[in-house]
């Protein structure tokens, strides 16, 4: 029973170690570069490549939402705004804002 025991906590540990040589990222002699990219990605569509908006670059004044003067920012936006905002507040809330996301892509 004992060499089961400690079969199994060799095991482990070994099994633990593997998985913390494998996590790491960056060879421990270059140092963490900590560079930000030359450009920023544009405000209009952040995720283009999926047709999503982010909430963080449209919403200017930070109030949570996105209004129709700021959805300007982007075009696909502004021609699905009226049909994302299914509350008809006149902006678009998180919720909104990824529904409009998907008929973006879905209407590509």
């Amino acid at each position: 029973m004992m060499k089961k025991s400690t079969l199994l906590v060799a095991l482990s540990a070994a099994s633990l170690a593997s998985g913390l040589a494998l996590a790491q990222t960056q060879p421990q002699n270059q140092p963490y570069s900590q560079t930000k990219p030359a450009t920023p990605p544009p405000a209009m569509d952040s995720n283009a490549q999926s047709g999503g908006f982010s909430m963080s670059q449209l919403d200017k004044n930070k109030d949570g939402a996105v209004d129709r003067a700021e959805a300007k920012a982007s075009a696909s936006l502004t021609a699905i705004f009226d049909k994302a905002d299914t509350n008809k507040d006149g902006k678009l809330d998180a919720a909104e804002l990824s529904a409009a996301s998907h008929m973006s892509s879905t209407t590509k």
